[in-house]
């Protein structure tokens, strides 16, 4: 049961956007916010007429953010110092948070809490999880605890606390992952003399037409980037599916995101893929019989991959940057005999192994910041 009263977030924030039109001459840093209430991040910066938004708002440190789009997953967040000055596009209102009724530090604290996520969730207008948007008006409706702005700030305080104990876990993770990597760069790095091979001499390109019907449901994958493998999109009926061509998603291919390959975004599909589908976006190889996939995979994930996708890829915009089949095909890289590939593979797949069991805390620690944060809005902490 929460002792505290729950006060509509209209009642401490206010609506406050600084609003610039695009200069198709200016640079803009531009930022996004990530979901499950992870804060924001820097993107790309880039020029006015690289941009399709005729405006943009300006963030200023103390605001609160939220994306319209993503708020229901806890796209929400405070700007902190580092972000004042970057650039949104319209679809993330920015509010001023009232001092004299509401600590910024407690503010912060909320945009994390999976209790407002899931409040808004349950408001979120549109058809699918993936399509609800939450407008401002249901926002500023949306109650959460409140105590005076005293208790406030000893809550802040005890939550600031355990979250800087909880992000050493993070670091452990972190430099887990980092010493994988290295170990995979100089694995990788000693296969450097082998001879040089074409992909398109060792991959086979499979496009397997996707008759789309527009009753029918489909799971479209996706590929997240840095060598974190294949996902599953909500089902959609096909009539919802966009105007790209889709095509059958087999296991045991190289899948390559045409967009985001130079970003690692390279996988190898499994059983678990059978029956999605993919959209032109998505490049699936068979290999060849003298050729492991996990070694691929591996080299491409390594610097000295990631490199010569980043080279090969064309575009103005980092993010933007896209490869196509004929190119990628064309690429060569150093390939040992598929004996040494195998022996290469085991060892990475060990390696990470080990790695996978470093960061089976970081749920853990994610677990139990909630609990804490539940605990701080139910007058429990």
């Amino acid at each position: 049961m929460n002792m505290y009263p729950e006060i509509a977030l209209g009642e401490f924030i206010d609506l406050d956007v600084d609003a610039e039109s695009v200069d198709p001459d200016k640079t803009y840093t531009t930022a996004g916010i990530y979901s499950y209430g992870r804060g924001l991040f820097r993107r790309a910066t880039i020029l006015g007429s690289e941009t399709k938004y005729s405006r943009y708002t300006k963030l200023h440190e103390g605001q609160f953010v939220y994306s319209k789009l993503f708020g229901w997953e806890g796209a929400l967040a405070t700007v902190e110092k580092e972000f004042d000055g970057l650039y949104v596009s319209h679809e993330f209102p920015t509010f001023t948070i009232k001092a004299t009724v509401a600590d910024l530090s407690y503010v912060r604290h909320l945009a994390r809490w999976e209790g407002l996520h899931a409040k808004l969730r349950d408001k979120g207008t549109g058809m699918g999880s993936r399509r609800q948007r939450v407008n401002i008006d249901r926002l500023l409706a949306t109650t959460v605890p409140l105590p005076d702005v005293e208790e406030q700030r000893r809550i802040a305080a005890r939550l600031d606390s355990t979250t800087q104990r909880l992000s050493l876990v993070r670091e452990s993770r972190e430099r887990a992952d980092q010493l994988n990597n290295a170990i995979k760069d100089s694995i990788i790095h000693q296969e450097e003399a082998s001879p040089l091979t074409r992909l398109g001499d060792i991959l086979t390109l499979e496009r397997i037409p996707l008759d789309i019907d527009s009753e029918c449901e489909y799971t479209q994958i996706g590929i997240r980037s840095f060598g974190n493998g294949i996902f599953h999109r909500d089902k959609l009926p096909g009539r919802e599916l966009s105007k790209l061509k889709y095509f059958w998603i087999q296991p045991d291919r190289l899948v390559v995101s045409n967009i985001m390959a130079w970003e690692g975004a390279i996988a190898i599909s499994t059983d678990a893929d059978q029956g999605c589908v993919g959209s032109s976006r998505f490049l699936s190889f068979i290999p060849s019989d003298n050729t492991d996939l996990r070694y691929l995979n591996y080299y491409f994930q390594s610097g000295s991959g990631r490199s010569i996708v980043r080279n090969t890829s064309t575009g103005t915009v980092l993010r933007n940057q896209t490869i196509s089949v004929s190119k990628f095909e064309n690429i060569c890289i150093p390939l040992p005999d598929l004996p040494k590939q195998q022996q290469v593979a085991n060892f990475l797949d060990e390696c990470a192994l080990i790695g996978r069991a470093a960061q089976a805390q970081l749920p853990t620690a994610s677990a139990l910041r909630q609990s804490f944060l539940h605990a701080a809005f139910s007058g429990e902490l």
